[in-house]
């Protein structure tokens, strides 16, 4: 029989959100690009790009305010991991505050754009399209470096956000990298 799996708690809704803004402001540019190749079609284009930046940078607000629900309840068991929790929500907040800012430069280069006199659009559609690319470029960039400081919390040092119906428990292996925790107690098993 089909069914729907239980959501998690609001702290273990990280991993399902975090991918939205990412997938969906990763993929920004492909509209606005169309825009400027496809003259028919161009406000269509341009609007769609204008929409994907809304609606990833809306996304962001969700993935800092899910990631720090999820801080307060995995464990923080040295220096290192909180260290890198704390590099990890840094940089989450600067790419939202990043795209926050592509978002509203787009829109006012929109506005502008279509108020402008003919002889200057050509003018003002580059000065926009330039500082649009530029932010934008910083923001994947944010993007790409928080998405793989959550691959380090994740992969390297085991940290996972409570996606179960049971209470959180201990979220962190105490294993280093190299060590063998065989049966996930924490404890470096001798090899045989």
């Amino acid at each position: 029989m089909f069914g729907f799996p239980p959501l998690p708690p609001f702290e273990g809704m990280h991993p399902l959100v975090v991918h939205f803004p990412i997938g969906i402001l990763l993929i920004a540019w492909v509209p606005m690009v169309l825009g400027l190749i496809d003259k028919k079609r161009r406000s269509g284009w341009l609007l769609s790009g204008l929409m994907l930046l809304v609606l990833g940078t809306l996304f962001t607000f969700g993935a800092v305010l899910t990631g720090e629900a999820t801080e307060d309840v995995v464990e923080h068991s040295s220096q290192l991991v909180e260290d890198a929790i704390h590099e990890h929500e840094e940089a989450g907040e600067m790419a939202r505050n990043i795209f926050i800012g592509v978002t509203v430069i787009y829109l006012i280069g929109l506005i502008v754009i279509a108020k402008v006199a003919a002889p200057k659009k050509k003018v003002a559609g580059l000065m926009v399209g330039l500082v649009v690319a530029i932010t934008y470029i910083f923001g994947a960039l944010a993007m790409a470096n928080t998405g793989h400081l959550g691959g380090v919390l994740v992969h390297e040092l085991g940290i996972h956000a409570p996606i179960g119906t049971a209470p959180p428990q201990s979220q962190s292996n105490p294993a280093l990298p190299g060590e063998r925790d065989l049966d996930g107690d924490g404890i470096e098993d001798e090899d045989d």
